[in-house]
């Protein structure tokens, strides 16, 4: 496979047991539809691998960027520049599905984003997440296993978010729930 920023030739590498093919000479990285989001949810900091941002069924999110026109390794057609998320990340995407090509160190950009948009919620936003994931566990992409770690994640995050925001309220609770019957 050839890359599509400098047309080098590319390398399958395994990361985090995915393979994902990367330029040997720029560094940027050719992720076949899917890997993206599994390679963010094995990210050690797992945090935020309920957020699925799906670049392909969730058009309307993204914004286009300034379009570089850089041809998909897959089919050679020019793929769509866009931003991730609310960010100002750029990722180019082939449309038919084939995948994405980040840049050396977009990975990483991508990582610290998602990061300050766990730490951004309010309470409110991550009820209504909580709602959205408990409604993929029966519709969702990866599977019901997959997709009740996810609610597993919001439900502790909704948890913590609840004891910054309310901070003698989770006290107290945390206390009642120490308390056993009749000595509350």
């Amino acid at each position: 496979m050839k890359c599509p920023r400098c047309f080098a030739e590319t390398g399958q590498v395994e990361l985090k047991s995915i393979k994902v093919d990367r330029c040997t000479q720029c560094g940027g990285v050719w992720f076949d539809y899917g890997e993206l989001r599994l390679l963010k949810d094995k990210e050690d900091r797992g945090d935020y691998r309920w957020i699925d941002l799906d670049l392909w069924k969730d058009r309307d999110r993204f914004r286009s960027a300034e379009q570089e026109g850089l041809p998909c390794p897959v089919n050679g057609t020019p793929m769509m520049t866009v931003h991730y998320g609310d960010s100002d990340i750029h990722v180019d995407i082939c449309y038919q599905q084939h995948g994405l090509w980040l840049d050396k160190g977009e990975f990483e950009q991508i990582i610290t984003y998602l990061a300050r948009e766990v730490d951004t919620q309010s309470l409110g936003d991550y009820v209504k997440d909580v709602w959205e994931e408990f409604a993929e566990i029966f519709t969702g992409p990866e599977g019901g296993r997959s997709e009740l770690g996810d609610l597993g994640r919001v439900l502790y995050l909704l948890q913590l978010r609840f004891a910054v925001q309310f901070p003698d309220l989770a006290a107290t609770l945390r206390a009642i729930g120490r308390g056993t019957p009749g000595n509350v």
